[in-house]
């Protein structure tokens, strides 16, 4: 017995809304749409609409089916929780279709928005600019715009962003007061996402009150980032620019517990030191740069994860983190991705992801780094090569032993603090 069928229409869309909707059209969709005529009129009103190009034969098979179904949904008074578009315009033809249809859904309104628009050559297509009547849709809740200008009246018409609560903006052209503007008339904005938009040289937000979540990456020069919010819990920057960090001024934000910094600081160690002074209050620091470095000095008291991804040894770091449960060291980006766990029964945990093999020079360099006073009594220690992963447990005693194993070799050294054990994770395939 069919039961699904005799589901209300809302519960049945949420159980379609798990199937495959990457493919468009929808693979899934069309398959279950031949079943009877319930399944049609299910899938034939499924508020879920993607419209990808790179999964059609042709172009103008892909801009057909975007204006019919677009059509359906309006003449038949759908509204759409999610429309996404993605495509590439080369003609004005397939400029005007695409304004039609988002004038037709926008009309319904729409809770998630992606409109992603890139030309070739903009010598043959000018870029994408969105219409006025994306700034009325008061139901928006999540917008993501790439590749396109935004509305021509944005700074003229009132803005009706009264439910928006993620923007994401990429290759957007955006200046200082347009950042001002959409962050000031969105008033329940949560997660702000900027990626490689030119036009700005201040990145400034003032007394939002629900702003959780910035992330910048930038590729040109600009100046400073001020934002106050007081529920700001995480700040991401990626800044390519060699000349050093913009200003960054976050005094209100004390519940700020995140940042990663992923740039040029300035090249000795104060400069480190400054922009850790920026964030008296964070429990997780990650630090990416390919910045050389002679020593290497950081502090800060309420620290509790630390990841650096630094182009310098072990041997020339510092650190004062007397709160410290995690420690990642790796010179390789790649690795700073992956998840981290502890083992059960030990607190502190330490990772490090050497480039390349580790050798007997590498492992004194580490006994270098771990006699100073950086303030683990007791932690696990990770080493992850291209071969092998290791596991140490350290113990800060006396008159014990460092052995250090690469790969099937052993080497002993009388060291006054010792490995209480050595223990294998992984083991090379083969071997």
């Amino acid at each position: 017995m069919d039961r699904i069928s005799e589901l209300p229409e809302y519960i049945a869309h949420h159980i379609l809304s798990f199937c495959n909707t990457s493919d468009a059209p929808p693979a899934e969709l069309v398959r279950m749409s031949v079943l009877s005529k319930t399944w049609f009129h299910l899938t034939a009103s499924f508020p879920i609409l993607n419209f990808k190009i790179d999964n059609f034969v042709s172009r103008d098979s892909f801009f057909k089916y975007v204006e019919y179904t677009t059509s359906r949904f309006y003449h038949q008074n759908l509204t759409a929780y999610r429309f996404r578009f993605k495509a590439t315009l080369e003609a004005p033809a397939e400029l005007d279709i695409v304004n039609r249809c988002l004038e037709l859904l926008l009309k319904k309104g729409v809770t998630k928005l992606v409109i992603d628009i890139t030309n070739p050559s903009e010598s043959v297509m000018p870029k994408y600019r969105l219409p006025n009547i994306v700034l009325s849709v008061s139901v928006l809740k999540y917008l993501t715009i790439r590749g396109c200008d935004l509305p021509s009246s944005l700074l003229i018409d009132a803005l009706k962003f009264k439910s928006l609560i993620y923007l994401e903006l990429e290759h957007v052209y955006i200046d200082d007061e347009v950042i001002k503007y959409l962050t000031a008339s969105c008033p329940l904005l949560q997660v702000l996402r900027v990626f490689y938009c030119h036009g700005f040289k201040r990145f400034c937000v003032y007394g939002h009150q629900n702003l959780q979540s910035v992330t910048i990456y930038s590729d040109s020069l600009f100046e400073k980032i001020d934002i106050e919010a007081p529920k700001l819990y995480r700040l991401v920057v990626l800044d390519y620019d060699r000349r050093g960090p913009p200003q960054i001024m976050l005094a209100s934000c004390e519940k700020l517990r995140t940042v990663a910094y992923c740039g040029y600081p300035l090249a000795n160690s104060n400069g480190f030191t400054n922009f850790l002074s920026n964030f008296p209050f964070i429990k997780k620091l990650v630090l990416v740069t390919k910045y050389k470095y002679n020593h290497l000095k950081l502090s800060n008291n309420s620290l509790r994860t630390l990841v650096l991804n630094l182009d310098f040894d072990l041997e020339e770091i510092e650190f004062s983190t007397p709160n410290l449960d995690l420690f990642i060291y790796s010179c390789d980006p790649w690795y700073i991705r992956h998840a981290t766990s502890h083992l059960p029964h030990l607190k502190a945990c330490m990772r490090c992801y050497p480039d390349g093999s580790i050798d007997t020079l590498w492992f004194q360099r580490l006994r270098l780094f771990l006699d100073k006073k950086n303030g683990f009594k007791a932690l696990n220690l990770y080493i992850h090569t291209n071969r092998v992963c290791f596991l140490f447990i350290y113990y800060f005693v006396v008159d014990n032993y460092m052995k250090q194993y690469q790969h099937n070799d052993v080497y002993d050294y009388t060291h006054s603090n010792g490995l209480a054990e050595i223990r294998c994770v992984r083991k090379p395939k083969g071997d």
